[in-house]
């Protein structure tokens, strides 16, 4: 009997033999390029035949380049690394190739993609973020409705490159809801980073929607920052796949094996992002697993530019 998955499958030494032969990999992603020379790092040790080199831009401009070289027959990239969204958006446009990992038996159903086009390689949870010199724990909001108290007008940040946290928690409180978070004057700032740099300078105390692992971060470094989990925890993940047609498939499977083994997970861990094995021990896995979680709807894509346009309309 062959099954899907066997004749789709290849074994460990085959993708190696095949790998060697090929000599190259391309990487096209949307995580930032620390994190993708940290993959490298550790992967080209391991198979050090493979020249190893990347594409990095937001998740949109990535979606864009990827669809139009599809469109020119330019293959270029191997494997794509980004939101499970825009891997979505891919997949339903014919850009990506059916490939399921070996890794990826062990893992939970919703990490994934159930015609095997995908699989996740990291999740990312969104916290409230609050600047400990002006806001008491005891007086910072614990729930989304505790959000909108009057006493947070002109008080709050949020950060406009989050579209899956604005649309889902458009989708669970509806647009009344926004609208009273839109009356509090918000301070709107495109970047994590920045929103998180101006939280710990005081610009403001109160930011919605912050990456758990890099409030974390800085509250380790002694900033004057510390968050809180408002639930359910609107989390999404990173994905990787392969373009419909890679020049250098064998690297590329191979490359998605690595990233979704433990010592994969364990690179992905110690840049602080949270593996999805449970086999790999994340202080920041530990955060996200306290609370109730709401993984974003992959589908979202579908409606990015009716969700970006209702976000300007309120919050511009």
């Amino acid at each position: 009997l062959t099954s899907v998955a066997a004749v789709g499958a290849q074994t460990h030494e085959q993708l190696v033999a095949g790998a060697k032969k090929e000599g190259k990999l391309v990487v096209y992603a949307s995580a930032t390029a620390p994190q993708l020379q940290m993959y490298f790092a550790t992967f080209n040790k391991r198979y050090p035949f493979i020249k190893t080199e990347y594409f990095r831009t937001g998740k949109q401009k990535l979606v864009s380049k990827i669809l139009f070289e599809e469109q020119a027959k330019q293959r270029i990239a191997d494997v794509i690394h980004t939101s499970v969204i825009e891997t979505h958006i891919l997949k339903r446009r014919g850009a990506l190739s059916k490939y399921v990992p070996l890794e990826a038996a062990v893992l939970p159903s919703q990490y994934k993609d159930p015609e095997g086009f995908w699989t996740s390689a990291y999740a990312s949870g969104t916290l409230l973020g609050y600047n400990s010199r002006q806001v008491k724990r005891a007086d910072a909001p614990k729930t989304y409705d505790e959000l909108l108290n009057s006493r947070w007008k002109n008080a709050i940040a949020i950060d406009s490159n989050k579209i899956e946290w604005f649309a889902m928690l458009l989708k669970l409180k509806g647009r009344p809801y926004m609208e009273k978070l839109a009356a509090l004057n918000p301070t709107v700032r495109a970047g994590n980073t920045l929103v998180l740099q101006l939280l710990a300078a005081g610009e403001f105390p109160v930011s919605a929607g912050v990456y758990e692992y890099s409030i974390e971060d800085m509250k380790t470094k002694d900033a004057p920052v510390d968050w809180i989990g408002l639930e359910p925890l609107i989390t999404y993940t990173d994905a990787s796949s392969l373009p419909s047609q890679p020049n250098n498939p064998n690297a590329a499977k191979l490359f998605i094996e690595w990233l979704l083994s433990k010592e994969g997970q364990e690179v992905i861990n110690q840049y602080g992002r949270v593996p999805i094995r449970d086999d790999v021990e994340s202080k920041y896995g530990k955060i996200l697993k306290q609370h109730k979680l709401l993984m974003t709807d992959i589908d979202l894509g579908q409606k990015e530019a009716e969700i970006n346009e209702t976000f300007r309309k309120l919050f511009r």
